[in-house]
């Protein structure tokens, strides 16, 4: 079965254009293609449309699983599509953002065994898989690294603050602090999300703005807040604890 979708799609190459535009296109696809597929069509009316494996944003709301049934989305965002990259302020070419300002965000984490976290997933992802001609070994080490890294792109820009607000750590940040928490438990890695302008109070609800939505990392965030009101030994953390427990 085929369903008309009108989309309006983000247009930018940072090489040639002052500002940002939209193009508008109308296709007939079959419901039961993928988002590869439709967006494989897109590329086939628009020379050189740029988009990445980390996913964009459909109606405001970040997709980031290709293979998704265009019956699916329609269901969840209707016939008419405003499709924008990830954070529009970082665009380089269409959907594709430069990547340098949230690796560069995580150096904290890095120094507090981010790195090694991430090397050992990238590692167990192989050895779990059929990939045996590809010698794991001999992969640059930073570079395994940025791979695990760059699969939370998706979450660091899904919410309006993480945004609108670059200084701020994002949901990505967090949730990686999470994991690496669930590793060490050191208070450095509290210590790292307990900035109370910027840090993990501040979090935003990450299934209001994904697609398919999951309460998982919103449970894994809210988690982690409670670890750092409990544990963190920051004297402004300390002092809204006693504040709140004085209220109370």
């Amino acid at each position: 079965m085929n369903r008309k979708i009108n989309l309006e799609l983000f247009r930018f190459d940072v090489k040639t254009d002052y500002l940002p535009y939209f193009t508008k296109l109308t296709f007939k696809v079959d419901i039961e293609k993928s988002l590869l597929d439709l967006l494989k069509m897109v590329q086939d009316s628009v020379y050189d449309y740029g988009y990445n494996a980390y996913g964009f944003k459909i109606n405001g709301v970040v997709v980031f699983d290709f293979n998704l049934p265009i019956s699916v989305l329609i269901k969840k965002f209707g016939d008419a599509w405003v499709i924008e990259p990830l954070n529009t302020h970082l665009a380089l070419k269409d959907l594709i953002i430069n990547i340098e300002p949230f690796l560069n965000k995580l150096a904290t984490l890095r120094a507090l065994g981010l790195d090694e976290l991430a090397h050992d997933e990238v590692l167990s992802t192989f050895k779990n898989t059929d990939f045996k001609e590809i010698f794991v070994e001999n992969l640059e080490s930073k570079a395994m690294s940025n791979t695990f890294l760059l699969s939370f792109i998706p979450f660091a820009y899904a919410t309006p603050l993480s945004v609108e607000n670059s200084n701020y750590l994002g949901e990505a940040y967090f949730l990686l602090a999470a994991a690496l928490y669930a590793k060490h438990k050191t208070e450095g890695i509290l210590e790292a999300i307990s900035s109370l302008e910027d840090g993990i109070f501040n979090a935003e609800s990450l299934k209001t703005y994904l697609f398919p939505q999951d309460d998982r990392f919103d449970i894994c965030i809210e988690e982690l807040k409670t670890l750092v009101f409990d544990r963190c030994e920051n004297p402004k953390i300390q002092k809204l604890k006693a504040k709140i427990l004085k209220s109370l």
